[in-house]
C-alpha cells in the first residue's frame, strides 16, 4: 500500500501534467518514472511540446520547499545534468511541490529551475520561451500553520524579542516557558526557512534571527488568511483608556489573572500614531477568574459603544507580556502587530507604523 506522500505525489504530478496540458499550444508527450540510484536520481521525466518546442522536464517532487531545500536540490540537478544524455532536447530541471515558499520561488527563478505547486503557480524557463504563472498559495501549509500558532508562535515571539542575541535551545525554552523539544523544533523550522544565523554544533549550537523581514512577511500573509479572533465587547465606566487599563491591571493582579493589552492601545504605547484611543483590546484566559475581573471593573456586555474588547484565547499560555514599564502589561510588539493586522478601522495603518518604528523590518 502506498503511503500518504506517495499518493499525494501521484496526485501532484497529475495536477502538474493537467496544468501544462491546459497551456496554449502545449502537449504532454509522455512521462517516465525513474528509479533512484546512486547520486543521479530524478523522480519523473515529462516530455512535452510547447509552441512546437520539444522540452524535457526533470521533475523532483516534494511535500513543501523552502530555500534550504532548494539549495540541496540545485546540487542534485547539477550532478544529474553533468551526466545526462540530452538527445538534442532542451532539458529543464523542475520542482513540483504541494507548497513552495516565496523565498524558495525567488531562488528557483534566479537559478533557472522550473517549478509548480498546488496554488497553480507554474514557471518554465527555456531558451525559446518563458512561462510564469505566479499565484499566492491558496492554502497555507500545515507546517506554516503549526509554526505560527500556539507554543511555537510563543517561541518565535520570544526569539524576536531577543533578536540581536545569540541564543541556545535551553535558554530559549526557559525564556519562552516552553519545552526544550518545542524550542528545538521551532528553531529547526526557522533554520530551514533560512530565517536564522547559526553557530556551533550539538549542545553548543546557538542561533540568532538573521533578518526579521521574511518572518514578518510570512506572518503578515498568514494573518491575512485567518479569520480574526472572536472578541467579546464590553462597556466599562471610565474617563479614558488609560484609566481603564489601570483598573483592569489592578483587578487582574488582585485575582491572579494573566492579561496583556494589545491592539490599538498597545500600538500607541510602543509607537504613538493616533491623537487618541477610545477602545482597549486585551487578552485574558477564559474561566471563573476572568468573569470575576469583568464583574469587579463593572464591565457590561454590549454590541455597540464598547470600550473594552476581550480577544478569545484558549489558555494562559496564549498570554504573553512584552512590556510593563508603565505598570500596564502590554503584549509583545510582534503580537500587537499581528493583532492589528486582523483588526478594523485604522488598525492596519497602526500595524504598518509599528512595524517601521518598533519592529524595524
Amino acid at each position: 500500500m502506498m503511503d500518504e506522500f506517495e499518493i499525494s505525489e501521484d496526485e501532484l504530478l497529475r495536477s502538474l501534467i493537467e496544468t501544462i496540458g491546459n497551456l496554449p499550444h502545449s502537449h504532454v508527450l509522455g512521462t517516465d518514472h525513474q528509479r533512484r540510484s546512486g547520486n543521479h536520481q530524478i523522480d519523473v521525466f515529462i516530455d512535452l511540446e510547447i509552441a512546437g518546442k520539444p522540452l524535457r522536464l526533470l521533475v523532483e517532487a516534494k511535500r513543501e520547499a523552502f530555500p534550504r531545500d532548494v539549495r540541496e536540490l540545485l546540487w542534485q540537478f547539477r550532478n544529474y545534468l553533468a551526466h545526462a544524455n540530452t538527445d538534442g532536447r532542451e532539458i529543464i530541471p523542475f520542482l513540483a511541490a504541494r507548497a513552495i515558499s516565496r523565498g524558495a520561488r525567488d531562488l528557483l527563478r534566479q537559478e533557472g529551475v522550473g517549478f509548480y505547486d498546488l496554488s497553480g503557480s507554474l514557471f518554465i524557463p527555456s531558451t525559446a520561451l518563458y512561462i510564469l504563472i505566479d499565484r499566492p498559495s491558496s492554502k497555507r501549509s500545515r507546517r506554516i500553520q503549526s509554526l505560527l500558532e500556539g507554543q511555537k508562535a510563543r517561541t518565535i515571539i520570544t526569539l524576536f524579542n531577543h533578536r540581536d542575541e545569540w541564543i541556545g535551545v535551553k535558554e530559549l525554552a526557559e525564556l519562552a516557558e516552553v519545552s526544550p523539544a518545542t524550542a528545538s523544533a521551532t528553531l529547526s523550522e526557522m533554520e530551514r526557512r533560512e530565517w536564522l544565523d547559526v553557530e556551533g554544533t550539538g549542545p553548543a549550537k546557538v542561533r540568532r534571527l538573521r533578518n526579521p523581514t521574511p518572518l514578518l512577511e510570512e506572518w503578515s500573509r498568514y494573518a491575512a488568511e485567518q479569520k480574526p479572533p472572536k472578541i467579546a465587547r464590553y462597556f466599562v465606566p471610565c474617563r479614558d483608556t488609560d484609566a481603564l487599563c489601570r483598573r483592569l491591571d489592578e483587578s487582574c493582579r488582585a485575582n491572579g489573572l494573566a492579561y496583556a493589552v494589545t491592539g490599538e492601545a498597545a500600538g500607541q504605547h510602543y509607537a504613538p500614531y493616533l491623537s487618541s484611543i477610545s477602545q482597549v483590546r486585551c487578552r485574558m484566559p477564559p474561566g471563573r477568574q476572568r468573569d470575576l475581573v469583568l464583574s469587579e471593573i463593572g464591565a457590561r456586555s454590549v454590541s455597540e459603544g464598547w470600550n473594552l474588547g476581550v480577544l478569545q484565547t484558549r489558555s494562559p499560555n496564549d498570554i504573553m507580556v512584552g512590556d510593563h514599564s508603565t505598570g500596564i502589561d502590554f503584549a509583545p510588539a510582534l503580537q500587537v502587530y499581528v493583532d492589528l493586522l486582523q483588526g478594523s478601522g485604522r488598525s492596519k495603518e497602526m500595524a504598518s507604523h509599528l512595524r517601521g518604528e518598533k519592529l524595524r523590518a
